[in-house]
């Protein structure tokens, strides 16, 4: 029979005889790379409109200018935030984020 030493932060599911869960902040996840996308707002127009557009043309978002972008990690919002200029490109500024849980 061997013992197994349990990482400070690994937990042991109930009813399970495995070895402990990693959790979620565990070193093995800080360098994953994902994706996160910022949306400012939509629009909905019909595909004639669409193919019609050209250089210069303006669409309209269902977005107030005062709106805070949302931060979407694979479609879940986990924070939101103002748009800022960052030199030449755009940023956004946290001002509110999810909790960990």
């Amino acid at each position: 029979m061997t013992t197994r030493s349990k990482p400070a932060d690994a937990q042991t599911e109930p009813g399970t005889d495995g070895p402990p869960l990693a959790g979620l902040d565990a070193a093995i996840f800080k360098d994953v790379q994902v994706d996160l996308e910022a949306k400012l707002g939509q629009v909905t127009l019909s595909i004639a409109t669409l193919m019609g557009l050209r250089p210069g043309a303006v669409l309209e978002l269902d977005a107030k200018l005062n709106d805070l972008v949302e931060l979407r990690l694979n479609q879940a919002v986990v924070a939101r935030g103002e748009i800022v200029a960052v030199d030449d490109h755009f940023g956004v500024r946290i001002t509110e984020i999810a909790k960990a849980t």
